[in-house]
Formats: structure tokens, C-alpha cells, sequence
């Protein structure tokens, strides 16, 4: 009966060895000044990618001329774990293409344009494209390396040229602008 016992935890232990399974190594019995075992460490990192610091845009014609364009813009971070690019994609929840802001009776349509440079005197790159993407790739911060708010590597621009504002007949327009970024 002993033998039987020792030849199936043989057979057990080939049959774990043989199927490349790794698992903890204890000693069978005690040494007389140490004991030695193993254990094996596995980390998985999944992929993902986030925005953050997005603030809503309001724009406002105070102080601002007749001719002259209005101009908002917000910054955030976008970070990345697993990704060393991303695209990004912009939806504006009252128009199938373009961007436009509603009221009650009259509708404007405004410009977008995105930066993965944040000073405000960035123009940025108009989107143009009828499904609201861009065709160029940027870089996000490693590790979501959104942690710190202040730190924003990306910035939407928002314009409604004055030849659109200047024919306003409501008091309040909105939008929501709904952003994607998709890693690669």
C-alpha cells in the first residue's frame, strides 16, 4: 500500500513537472540550520487609457468685438498604460457631422480644433473629418500619469466664428461635446 502511495505522488508530481505548470517549492523536511523554498511572482498589467481635468467651456461675449472670432478652450491630461499613441474623436451631441449649438429657435455651428500642446496661444488642428477624428496619432503620459490635474498634455479649442455668433438671436446656446481617445 506504501509503494502504491509513493508511485502515484510520483506520478502526480511528473504529470505537474511534464505540464509546465510552476507552483511554490517547499522542502520535504526539515533541514538541521535552514530550510530553503520558492515561490513564483506574477504581475499582469492590463492595457487602458483615461481622460482627465475636463472642464465645461463657457464662452462669453463680453469685451469681445464685432469681426473678432470667440474663442474658449479647456486642457486635460490624457494618459495611457500599455499604449504609446492614442487618436482622439470629437461628437457633438446636437449634430450627426460638424458641431453646432441649439436653442429654442436657431441653431450655430462652431469649430473644433485639438492640440497636444497646451499654451493658449495654440491654433491646434481644425477637425475637419465627418465622423469628428483626426488622423494623426499623439503621445499620452505613461502609466496614467493623470495624477496631478495641473499637469494637462492635451487641449480642445472651440470657435464660433463672428459671422455665426453675429447672427445670434436666442440668449443661451449648448452642446455637449462628447471626446474619445482610443490607445494603439
Amino acid at each position: 500500500m506504501k509503494n502504491a502511495a509513493r508511485v502515484l505522488g510520483c506520478a502526480v508530481v511528473l504529470g505537474l513537472a511534464s505540464a509546465g505548470t510552476t507552483a511554490a517549492v517547499n522542502p520535504p523536511t526539515p533541514g538541521l540550520t535552514n530550510s530553503e523554498g520558492s515561490i513564483d511572482i506574477t504581475l499582469e498589467v492590463t492595457q487602458g487609457i483615461q481622460i482627465k481635468g475636463l472642464d465645461d467651456i463657457a464662452l462669453s461675449l463680453d469685451g469681445v468685438a464685432a469681426g473678432t472670432d470667440l474663442v474658449g478652450r479647456d486642457t486635460f491630461c490624457v494618459g495611457a498604460r500599455g499604449f504609446s499613441n492614442y487618436t482622439i474623436q470629437f461628437d457633438s451631441a446636437n449634430a450627426a457631422t460638424g458641431f453646432q449649438l441649439t436653442s429654442a429657435a436657431q441653431n450655430l455651428n462652431y469649430n473644433v480644433a485639438f492640440s497636444d500642446v497646451t499654451a493658449d496661444t495654440e491654433t491646434g488642428t481644425d477637425v475637419t473629418n465627418a465622423d469628428g477624428t483626426l488622423a494623426q496619432k499623439y503621445a499620452p503620459k505613461a502609466g496614467y500619469g493623470c495624477a496631478d490635474e495641473t499637469v494637462h498634455n492635451a487641449q480642445v479649442i472651440v470657435t464660433v466664428p463672428s459671422t455665426v455668433w453675429e447672427t445670434a438671436t436666442e440668449t443661451s446656446y449648448t452642446d455637449t461635446l462628447t471626446i474619445t481617445v482610443s490607445g494603439e
